[in-house]
């Protein structure tokens, strides 16, 4: 999995300060919390969202929270605002479907500032400071960077930049610690595949057939292909996807996007409702028994 990189965000390190500026990243106690929060918050008040800098889990959840949050304020809360600090140049997934949302459905909730880079908060004030601008939230959700679990770190094996694990994508052996696999978040990732729940589902069959494989001295599958898909709710009925399929490619010994899969909905609508809900019980019902 994931660990924080609580450094890059200087007084979030202690843990009261990190109960008072959440992430609400992993869910659990931070997730509650942060819609007490929202709930206990004035109308009138302004909720900031800081986005980090890609790589992180789930590229399009932020912006999920993001609609979410604008559909309260615009049916309990209608004199609250809501300001997304990114620090990445621009939305990270399904861009056109969320910016419609918050032009359309939640105008005047939702004010995204891209290019927003986060050196520190002051958690007294609940103020995010930025290179070239401090932003002050009745509410303030911090999501901080992102990197390898820490035994993995530990172990030596976060050999892309410190962060994140190699592997080979055959087996998803770490390149640097034999015999051991690493799945999902954790790994540096080929180009184009998500940090995603379904990707590490995924991931995981390869890795274990692979396992098996080894362990009794048959032949490794040497052309996985894997798919993704990704429902995001922009509202609490409208919901959309994208979805792509990854193979194996032996000249780069990576997984690359197969060209025209995959896709993305024009617009969130009701149908997917169904789809969605389907997904999640079939994924918890492949992983969880």
């Amino acid at each position: 999995g994931l660990d924080f990189i609580w450094d890059a965000v200087p007084s979030l390190i202690s843990p009261a300060a990190q109960e008072k500026v959440l992430h609400a990243w992993k869910a659990g106690p931070q997730t509650v919390a942060l819609r007490r929060q929202v709930e206990a918050m004035p109308d009138g008040g302004v909720f900031v969202m800081h986005v980090p800098m890609a790589p992180y889990r789930c590229p399009p959840g932020p912006y999920e929270r993001a609609c979410q949050v604008a559909l309260y304020f615009a049916t309990q809360k209608k004199r609250s605002k809501l300001i997304i600090l990114d620090a990445n140049e621009d939305v990270q997934a399904k861009k056109d479907l969320f910016i419609a949302a918050w032009n359309g459905r939640y105008k005047g909730y939702v004010e995204y500032r891209p290019n927003s880079t986060l050196v520190d908060v002051d958690v007294a004030t609940l103020t995010a400071k930025l290179d070239f601008d401090d932003v002050k939230a009745d509410v303030l959700n911090v999501i901080p960077p992102q990197h390898g679990g820490a035994i993995a770190r530990q172990l030596g094996m976060a050999n892309a930049n410190g962060r994140f694990c190699q592997v080979d994508f055959l087996t998803y052996e770490s390149t640097a610690q034999r015999n051991i696999h690493i799945l999902g978040d954790a790994i540096q990732t080929a180009s184009l595949m998500p940090r995603s729940g379904h990707m590490a589902n995924q991931q995981g069959k390869v890795c274990a057939a692979a396992v098996v494989a080894l362990l009794t001295g048959g032949a490794v599958n040497a052309a996985p292909v894997i798919a993704n898909t990704c429902y995001s709710y922009l509202s609490d009925r409208e919901v959309a996807h994208i979805a792509s399929v990854h193979r194996y490619d032996p000249a780069t010994k990576t997984m690359s996007v197969v060209v025209g899969s995959g896709g993305l909905s024009p617009a969130a609508n009701l149908e997917e409702t169904v789809y969605a809900e389907a997904w999640a019980k079939n994924i918890w019902a492949d992983m969880l028994g």
